[in-house]
């Protein structure tokens, strides 16, 4: 529901901007073929063309105004997506589109597509994996918020033999009692 609003409104001052435009410029050039028949051309101009200006000008600006508005709509709704599934990727683990798609009750090639776009713009937040079996799994990229300056995923956390349902381990010059309680706590929240 978030941004509802303001794409619901950016597109009712796209209509109201439209019309101004068809309806206005319609009499204003009505209103000039009146001067122009009843007096001169030039009586016509001086009249019909300030109103077609003030029309055009008006009509332009609620077309302005109403993208503006739909696109800051579109970015809040966008915005409240991103948080709502990495919350849940945080929350439950790594997910797959399927298990997006029933949390969030929207159809599976959406929250896959909702992963993907995610994945793709903020890669430091989502990461993808592809399991044995082709499945794709969407999880936190830094699950703990431990900032690691300049170091990949790869040198951060690295998987025991057992795959994906093995424990992490974190890299020795990373490790200390905090790394490994962080990796006891996702190895029980795993299990859960």
């Amino acid at each position: 529901m978030a941004g509802k609003s303001s794409q619901v409104g950016g597109t009712v001052a796209s209509v109201a901007g439209w019309l101004v435009l068809l309806v206005g410029l319609s009499v204003d050039l009505g209103f000039g073929l009146l001067l122009w028949a009843l007096f001169t051309g030039a009586a016509a101009l001086v009249v019909a063309l300030p109103l077609a200006l003030i029309t055009t000008g008006i009509g332009v600006a609620l077309l302005k105004g109403g993208s503006s508005l739909r696109q800051s709509g579109e970015d809040k709704e966008r915005a409240v997506q991103d948080q709502a599934l990495l919350s849940m990727a945080g929350h439950h683990g790594p997910v797959t589109a399927t298990d997006a798609a029933r949390l969030l009750n929207v159809s599976v090639p959406v929250a896959d597509a909702m992963l993907t776009a995610l994945a793709k713009r903020d890669p430091d937040r989502l990461s993808v994996d592809v399991d044995d079996q082709g499945v794709v799994w969407f999880r936190l990229a830094n699950p703990f918020g431990i900032p690691l300056p300049g170091a990949s995923a790869e040198e951060r956390v690295r998987v025991d033999a057992g795959g994906v349902s093995g424990a992490g381990r974190t890299e020795e010059r990373f490790g200390g009692p905090a790394a490994e309680e962080a990796a006891a706590d996702a190895t029980a929240r795993r299990s859960r």
